[in-house]
């Protein structure tokens, strides 16, 4: 296991093309290397095939004629000896490639050899004799194993051994099997040569077809190299580039959320104003007339006093209206579920009605300016329903959405159809208020006319900023 690892962790070291080196090296080497042991094999049964076509016809023309005389003891007359003696005598020119001659009983016994006479008679057991016995002509290189070659073993040459049948003239039977051994030196030095070529051209054609396919495989190898450089590089750049405009788009959303809490105490500041402003003066103005009233004036002087003072209340109604839904509610400590409460029960000592409150999961802490919009939409939302519906099934749902924060407002009557605020109505500017505010924080608002009531369906997102500081998992961006 240990050395698997480590020959695993050596092949891992390496690159594409020293990789393919290495196997294709391994696989060309053992493919070449049965290439050419099957090169030399064919070559040698080729040799010994056409050794074994010679040795048979040498068999055939000038030993066959000289067995037929075979008496039905199995044993060659002497003139039949006396004759291949001859032919086999060492100054024939025959010797030069002939070193030896046996005649076999097709039982394994020997009944002539030109040399040592002593085998003559002796039986021997031999695989190649029982099947040149039956018809087949069998030639060997090197292969003198058994007693019988002994005397051409102790002459060290390089020997084709050649079986083959010897039939009888009249019938065609095999009445013996001939042996000869051919002197194979120059053979065998020329498969020697041959051997050797056969291997360099091996070699050398595994080294070309190595060397192509290693520069081919390195090219590409470079290729994916600097490719796959050019990626990382671009996916560094893309992350930085992220990063940049993550950081840019927490920038913004700080600012945004800045410029929202800004706008809301600038509203309270103007509200704090017309309350401590014009509201006063009025006040001091009616306290005046009140006074000019009571000291007796003429009949005319008390019309237009009675018509002042009307005047002066109106607009001292409207501004304290005014000023009332400018001034910032004290919520800055306040959580959201808190702050919805707030809104109700407000909502509930001003109109005398009920309003049901339903809380699910919200987060802890959001942004002040957050707060406050979350705040003013259900409060306008209770005053519209007060209006139109006289307070009836007024209820409030607050729940979270993912990473929203979702507003449900409804009612039991309420505004049933946009024909039912006459242009100027306050319930039209009312609605347009909490648009803006909600379109201010990418929200969404929809607003239902069912046959129950209408509902105020609200969606705020909770900004990431936010979501970091609430303890959640920031979701990305669609």
């Amino acid at each position: 296991m240990e050395e698997h690892e480590r020959e695993k962790g050596w092949l891992s070291g390496l690159n594409l093309s020293s990789q393919f080196l290495a196997a294709a090296a391994v696989v060309l080497c053992l493919s070449m290397a049965v290439l050419g042991t099957w090169i030399n094999r064919q070559i040698t049964r080729s040799v010994l095939a056409v050794s074994g076509s010679a040795g048979a016809a040498f068999l055939e023309a000038f030993v066959e004629p000289l067995v037929q005389d075979i008496g039905p003891d199995g044993r060659l007359p002497a003139e039949s000896q006396k004759a291949l003696d001859a032919l086999l005598f060492d100054d024939q020119p025959i010797r030069r490639s002939i070193i030896s001659v046996k005649i076999w009983r097709v039982d394994g016994t020997v009944i002539y050899v030109n040399e040592p006479k002593d085998l003559i008679g002796r039986k021997f057991v031999s695989a190649d004799v029982a099947r040149a016995a039956g018809g087949e002509v069998i030639a060997e290189f090197d292969d003198m194993t058994s007693g019988e070659s002994a005397h051409e073993q102790k002459l060290g040459l390089s020997t084709i051994e050649v079986y083959a049948p010897l039939h009888r003239n009249t019938t065609g039977e095999v009445i013996a099997v001939g042996e000869i051994y051919e002197n194979a030196e120059i053979l065998d030095a020329q498969l020697e040569l041959g051997v050797m070529r056969t291997w360099i051209v091996v070699c050398f054609t595994t080294l070309v077809m190595l060397t192509v396919l290693y520069l081919i495989v390195r090219r590409g190898s470079r290729l994916i190299s600097r490719q796959r450089a050019e990626l990382q590089a671009r996916f560094r750049d893309s992350q930085q580039l992220a990063a940049t405009n993550e950081e840019l788009r927490l920038k913004a959303e700080r600012a945004r959320l800045d410029a929202n809490a800004a706008n809301e105490e600038l509203i309270g500041r103007i509200g704090l104003d017309l309350h401590d402003g014009p509201i006063q003066i009025l006040s001091l103005l009616m306290l005046r007339l009140g006074r000019l009233r009571s000291g007796g004036p003429t009949k005319e002087t008390a019309a237009h006093t009675a018509a002042i003072e009307e005047l002066t209340a109106g607009v001292i109604h409207e501004l304290r209206v005014l000023s009332a839904g400018l001034v910032l509610p004290e919520i800055g400590d306040l959580g959201v579920r808190e702050a919805i409460r707030l809104a109700a029960e407000r909502h509930e000592n001003l109109t005398g009605t009920r309003v049901d409150v339903e809380f699910g999961d919200l987060p802890k802490h959001v942004t002040g300016a957050l707060k406050i919009c979350i705040y003013r939409i259900v409060q306008e939302s209770l005053n519209n329903a007060f209006k139109h519906a006289g307070g009836a099934g007024q209820r409030v749902h607050a729940e979270l959405r993912g990473a929203n924060i979702g507003l449900r407002i409804a009612d039991s009557g309420g505004l049933a159809a946009e024909h039912r605020s006459p242009a100027g109505d306050g319930s039209r500017l009312g609605l347009r208020g909490i648009q803006s505010r909600v379109e201010t924080f990418g929200g969404t608002i929809v607003i239902r006319s069912e046959a129950g009531g209408t509902v105020v369906d609200v969606e705020l997102p909770i900004s990431k900023l936010a979501q970091i500081e609430a303890g959640l998992k920031p979701v990305p961006a669609p």
